[in-house]
């Protein structure tokens, strides 16, 4: 029989999937828009992986994120955890993608390398904090 704690845990967890799945799919999506050079869809899934990996990693945290605010917020706290600053600079990356979704103002190449950045940044959280 389940108790409170194992459904708590289990409803977590199920969270904290359903973001990494689809952290990976908007992944998946960026990278096929960047190819037919849509630069402010692809940008907007770009932001959008990163800040559903967040999500999941704060989902695993029993902690919910609803703003954008509280999205840095979470990336601060998990910069100050594992002790790495360049979590921070991927943030700001992140919120410039996010920007580029309204302004359509980046490059190709801008876009291309801050998404070799993000998906750097979800692999590393995934194998941070999904490990199975």
């Amino acid at each position: 029989m389940l108790t409170f704690i194992d459904l708590l845990e289990f409803m977590k967890n199920g969270k904290a999937k359903k973001y990494i799945e689809l952290s990976d799919k908007y992944l998946y999506d960026s990278d096929v828009l960047l190819k037919a050079n849509d630069l402010s869809q692809a940008s907007e899934k770009l932001w959008g992986a990163f800040a559903t990996t967040v999500k999941a990693v704060a989902a695993k945290h029993n902690k919910q994120i609803k703003t954008h605010d509280g999205i840095s917020f979470y990336v601060a706290a998990i910069s100050k955890e594992l002790k790495d600053k360049s979590l921070l600079t991927t943030s700001v990356l992140a919120d410039g993608l996010h920007q580029n979704f309204y302004e359509n103002s980046l490059t190709f190449d801008h876009v291309r390398e801050s998404a070799k950045v993000v998906h750097r940044f979800v692999n590393r959280m995934k194998a941070r904090f999904f490990r199975e």
